[in-house]
């Protein structure tokens, strides 16, 4: 950049996340898609999540702390989750269900179906934000201190940003959540990744001493979670014999494997 300071710098980045962020989040919220292509998009999410745990949450986890301690964490986030969505929440949602209905003798399999996707939505959601937010903290830092890093980590981040937002706002289709309050919600989160990396400058000597890994790798969880238990079986759920699905997925893991290879994430 041609005579400007690192805060001027991450100034410039942060507005390129934002924009980038948007786009990708707008793109299964500003189309009609039919049920078939929504849950085609899912396989696509379901590879992006999957192979974001793999290609980079994990691998950073484990390079920035004790290997075995990092793929602890890692079943810890997918066992948290696992309990939260399929034992506290549903059984809260069941004993609410059953209470209204049990005059009526009603089961409502659609309202069943909306609940799984707003808890697969909200696990995205914050799996996704931690991400974002180490990714902002390390921009901030990098910015500040080493303008090369800092350029090649902005060159990462905005790689798989749009992809990565336009996943999680296929969820929030799926969740049936109005198309106001999920621009809302791709807004806040496209602006995660600025706040943080500004949040990051006053505290740079403090976060020196800050494991890092640790909100990584239980990300990481999060992400195996949403994309295996979640995405996946959405995507095949109306495939006779699941082929287009399975592409999807594969299509997904390929994209983020190139983005990997060729952006890099370093950290």
């Amino acid at each position: 950049m041609f005579d400007m300071t690192p805060f001027e710098t991450l100034a410039v980045y942060s507005v390129v996340i934002v924009a980038i962020s948007l786009v990708g989040g707008s793109l299964p919220l500003v189309y009609r898609w039919s049920s078939k292509q929504l849950h085609l998009f899912t396989g696509l999410s379901a590879g992006f999540f999957i192979a974001a745990a793999f290609l980079i949450l994990i691998p950073e986890s484990v390079e920035l702390m004790d290997s075995h301690e990092a793929l602890t964490l890692v079943m810890v986030g997918l066992i948290a989750v696992l309990l939260i969505e399929r034992v506290i929440l549903t059984h809260h949602h069941h004993n609410e269900h059953e209470h209204e209905h049990e005059d009526e003798g009603e089961h409502c399999d659609g309202g069943e179906c909306e609940h799984v996707h707003a808890l697969t939505s909200t696990a995205a959601f914050l799996g996704l934000a931690v991400h974002g937010i180490m990714d902002g903290f390390a921009l901030g830092v990098a910015a500040m201190l080493e303008a090369e890093v800092g350029a090649i980590l902005f060159t990462a981040i905005i790689a798989h940003k749009g992809i990565e937002v336009m996943a999680l706002a296929t969820t929030f289709r799926l969740a049936e959540i109005p198309v106001r309050r999920s621009m809302g919600l791709v807004a806040v989160f496209s602006l995660l990744v600025p706040a943080a990396a500004f949040a990051a400058i006053p505290l740079i000597d403090v976060m020196e001493g800050i494991e890092v890994g640790f909100p990584l790798a239980l990300a990481a969880g999060t992400f195996l979670y949403v994309g295996i238990c979640d995405l996946l079986p959405e995507a095949f759920h109306l495939e006779r014999k699941g082929y287009r699905a399975f592409l999807m997925v594969v299509l997904g893991i390929a994209i983020m494997y190139v983005i990997s290879m060729v952006a890099g994430h370093p950290h």
